[in-house]
């Protein structure tokens, strides 16, 4: 299951502290990129921000996919239209895919807890 954030896997009791959380929301990500980098196609073994943190991105799902370590150090903080464009692996699919993402991702439904006497969840909403 994708969730927007780490957060709501420990908000629906998937997870139990904020690390899990974290590794639970990133192999996600992977998944809905069946394990490839969304810019060479290769194998992906980590998260890119596509709109780089420091230059105002956010750390949200739409703004995350799966990127292998050589493009996402490449990359650095350079704007992904201008990085991903010069690549000698630039394919037109893989692009309209990412900003498919980018622009139509909506995440699964979240489910809070409404917690009664002791902590113990008593009814649940769907927001």
């Amino acid at each position: 299951m994708l969730l927007s954030k780490p957060q709501d896997y420990m908000y629906e009791l998937l997870a139990t502290n904020k690390t899990e959380a974290t590794r639970m929301w990133k192999k996600a990500i992977k998944n809905e990129w069946s394990g490839c980098c969304a810019y060479c196609g290769q194998e992906g073994d980590t998260i890119d921000h596509i709109h780089a943190q420091g230059k105002g991105g956010a750390n949200s799902i739409n703004n995350m996919v799966c990127c292998c370590a050589e493009c996402n150090k490449d990359k650095g903080q350079e704007f992904v239209e201008i990085w991903y464009f010069q690549q000698y692996f630039f394919k037109e699919e893989r692009w309209e895919k990412i900003e498919e993402w980018r622009r139509d991702y909506k995440p699964a439904p979240v489910k809070r807890y409404i917690r009664g006497k002791e902590g113990i969840p008593t009814r649940s909403v769907i927001l």
